[in-house]
């Protein structure tokens, strides 16, 4: 029974260090073209891509390296951890390139925020935009952005490694 507890640790490692650097060079890449602030939906689709690849490549390793076998327990335990470690990275890259790289990123997120307000309903109240303002002051808390990220990412992660822990179960013979 400590074997797979070993193999288990050592998938959670690998894919989860590969999530995280993953989300670290997609981070990257949108800093670079200046994109970083937009939270597009093709940004969020790319994170989850990143997140249910990483889940689905450990599940699938360690099935490997198990003759083949995997439960559903321990799909669920990889998946989870994977997703801890990789969004606990990408965490940490975000908050240092937002406070130390581009100190101005909620400032620009809340300006293209009000901007793209304006132009979906051009009569927008003043009331409407000082909402936003308000929501990008509290939420641009690192403690309260964190800590929501990290549950969002945790809520998607056990939901895909349910889902693909599911797929990708075998259990031995008894």
């Amino acid at each position: 029974m400590s074997e797979p507890k070993i193999k288990i640790n050592s998938i959670v490692l690998n894919f989860g260090l590969i999530m995280g650097g993953l989300t670290v060079a997609f981070t990257l890449m949108l800093y670079l073209m200046d994109m970083h602030y937009q939270n597009s939906s093709i940004q969020q689709w790319t994170g989850l891509l990143i997140l249910a690849g990483s889940i689905v490549f450990g599940q699938l390793e360690f099935k490997k390296m198990n003759d083949g076998f995997i439960t559903l327990g321990e799909g669920m335990k990889i998946g989870i951890g994977i997703t801890a470690l990789g969004s606990a990275i990408g965490i940490l890259y975000g908050l240092f390139q937002s406070n130390i790289v581009d100190p101005d990123t909620m400032t620009k997120a809340m300006d293209y925020a009000i901007d793209q307000a304006i132009e979906q309903n051009p009569e927008i109240g003043n009331e409407v935009i000082e909402a936003i303002e308000g929501a990008f002051e509290f939420f641009g808390d690192p403690l309260i952005s964190s800590s929501i990220g990290m549950a969002v990412s945790l809520f998607f992660g056990t939901l895909i490694s349910l889902l693909t822990g599911l797929a990708v179960k075998k259990n031995r013979p008894a």
